[in-house]
């Protein structure tokens, strides 16, 4: 009996082994867990790291293309800045050339607005030279002009003569002159001493227009 006991006792027998292999077991099983929490914590702070590495880079890939966006639309807004102001200059010298293109043609215009008034001014002194020399170089002895009036190309002459044969000897002289056409004898006033006379004539070329 006492055999018996001794062999069905804890650690005798079979199952004295069988419970020492399941406690063995159980043993290193609990080993090997409690051996795996430092690699665990490792293994996580490793994987946190590399969080942390990849979230750094991607917050530096990400601040990089900003800026490298940023630093495009400031290249692109400079870009654009120097394209206007070369426009603009270009703008201001085209203004400054059709500027000084309109001063010459003001001034042009003026040349030639004072040429048209020198040679009107010209060729009326002209006229009035031919009209003057007509006059002195067919006036005949014992005739005097007293008044000459010019509407365009119709003069209108006040003299006075000492006779009738006078102012008819002035009336010849004039038709004969190639400064003067169709003279005409308008009047006739007999004055204390001789004779007052009105004669209309044209001049040469001028056919008789009034300005």
């Amino acid at each position: 009996m006492a055999s018996s006991r001794r062999c069905s006792g804890p650690g005798r027998g079979g199952s004295g082994y069988a419970d020492r292999s399941r406690a063995g077991d159980a043993g290193a099983f609990m080993s090997v867990d409690i051996n795996l929490l430092p690699w665990r914590d490792a293994w996580r702070e490793k994987r946190r790291r590399r969080w942390r590495i990849m979230l750094l880079g991607a917050l530096l890939v990400g601040v990089a293309a900003g800026y490298g966006l940023e630093r495009h639309h400031a290249d692109r807004f400079e870009a654009q800045q120097r394209r206007h102001a070369l426009i603009e200059r270009h703008a201001e010298a085209l203004r400054s050339a059709v500027q000084a293109v309109e001063r010459q043609e003001a001034l042009l215009a003026d040349l030639v607005l004072r040429r048209a008034e020198l040679k009107s001014r010209l060729d009326k002194r002209g006229e009035v030279l031919a009209i003057f020399n007509g006059l002195a170089s067919t006036r005949v002895a014992g005739v005097r002009y007293l008044s000459l009036e010019r509407r365009g190309g119709l003069l209108m002459l006040v003299g006075s003569a000492d006779s009738h044969q006078r102012i008819a000897a002035q009336l010849q002289a004039l038709e004969a002159s190639p400064a003067f056409e169709a003279p005409s004898l308008s009047e006739v006033v007999p004055l204390s001493q001789g004779w007052q006379f009105r004669l209309n004539l044209v001049q040469a070329g001028r056919g008789g227009r009034s300005s």
